[in-house]
């Protein structure tokens, strides 16, 4: 007999644990930027530039490979299967794809971004795998409903990095060291032992992890590239190591309200997957087109919130070699937004198993940022941004499209 399903819309989003979650999310979220923050005070941004392709690099290669791992998990254990040890081999396939890509790119550019160590080839495959198990965790323990534990995973991993940082800086002061705490914190939450909450049913999946992953992939691979890519952009377009490093930490800052929907989204997608199964699409329409709506407006008021106090956020956080011009803070936040309400967006699309739609709408806006952004005359800076936001509104417009109409 099989086990049954989770029950999803127990409570609404009022459910146990939930508060916890969200603040386990902002904690993870402010310790981002915290342990950022920390390296760029001790480090000028020449220094630290390795770091802000590391970062940026592993941000696309987590978000493109492991998120779906995650999300995927959280749907099996909501449907009451047991996701361990069956779907520990793709997980570990995924990580393994994103190991072998992220070690090819810092090989392939070690003398030109990393200053010729080659311990950030390590460093980028020992995260490939830590992150790995870390999004695994939050699918179990988000599908079951243990929305404490998905708070104490995201507390887990900051503090350990942040921890870690701290040790190391005062041991090596180099670039190298953020790099071996941003390791620490992948597998400091093996700690918690998050797969004693696995304890659904031993069956077969509802659908084949290969399908849904690689539908899942298929359509955020160019949501990530579209969103992360920016200070890599900057590089291969010849900028000076300064603008690498002054374009991660303003985009990074700004992504903070779609950091936050990254880390929280699992706790939307079980209450989205009853309203799915139980056939309540006018129920999921409502929600998109409330979210479209006011996400576009959040996006336009960024942009404006950005031009004013963007750049005197970024000289009081990081010093004021840090400083961004205004058109660049404005442009990197008005974009933000609006790629924070197309992710929320997707997760309708989501919820219903329709993942290969996702890639129509993100496909759409990374073209439409790359052809922008090769043909604008301008510093590579500015013509990064105004492709970047370009890009995010074509494919909430896109997403907006799928979502709604039916």
């Amino acid at each position: 007999m099989s086990a049954p399903a989770v029950d999803m819309t127990k409570r609404g989003f009022r459910a146990p644990g939930t508060g916890f979650m969200v603040g386990g999310g902002l904690v993870g979220a402010f310790g981002a930027y915290l342990f950022q923050w920390y390296g760029a005070r001790m480090l000028d941004p020449e220094a630290i530039a390795p770091i802000s392709i590391l970062w940026t690099l592993f941000f696309i290669l987590a978000t493109i490979l492991l998120v779906p791992v995650e999300q995927y998990v959280t749907r099996e254990v909501v449907s009451g299967r047991k996701a361990m040890p069956s779907h520990l081999k793709p997980m570990l396939v995924m990580a393994g794809i994103g190991a072998l890509i992220g070690a090819g790119f810092v090989i392939a550019t070690l003398g030109r971004f990393f200053a010729g160590d080659p311990q950030y080839v390590l460093q980028i495959v020992l995260l490939s795998f830590g992150y790995g198990f870390l999004f695994m965790g939050k699918g179990v323990l988000a599908g079951s409903r243990r929305f404490a534990g998905v708070g104490w995973v995201m507390i887990v991993e900051t503090v350990g990095r942040l921890v870690a940082g701290v040790i190391l800086f005062s041991l090596v002061l180099r670039a190298t060291s953020m790099g071996w705490a941003m390791v620490i914190g992948g597998f400091a939450v093996l700690g918690l032992r998050w797969w004693r909450h696995d304890t659904g049913q031993e069956q077969a999946p509802a659908s084949l992890p290969a399908g849904f992953l690689l539908g899942y992939v298929g359509g955020t691979a160019p949501a990530q590239f579209l969103l992360a890519g920016a200070p890599l952009a900057v590089a291969v377009l010849g900028a000076p190591d300064a603008m690498v490093s002054i374009v991660f930490f303003t985009f990074t800052l700004f992504r903070a309200p779609l950091t936050l929907i990254y880390a929280l989204q699992g706790r939307v997608l079980p209450y989205l997957v009853g309203l799915a199964h139980g056939g309540h699409q006018e129920r999921l329409v409502s929600i998109a087109r409330r979210v479209v709506l006011i996400g576009a407006g959040l996006a336009m008021a960024g942009g404006l919130v950005g031009w004013l106090v963007g750049p005197w956020v970024m000289s009081t956080l990081y010093g004021a070699q840090y400083r961004p011009g205004q058109v660049l803070a404005a442009l990197a936040a008005a974009g933000v937004m609006a790629a924070a309400t197309a992710q929320i967006t997707s997760q309708v699309l989501v919820a219903e198993g329709k993942t290969r739609m996702l890639g129509l709408a993100w496909f759409g806006g990374l073209v439409a940022a790359v052809v922008i952004t090769m043909f604008l005359p301008g510093a590579a800076e500015l013509r990064v941004a105004v492709g970047f936001v370009s890009g995010e509104f074509m494919a909430l417009g896109l997403m907006a499209l799928l979502a709604i109409r039916r």
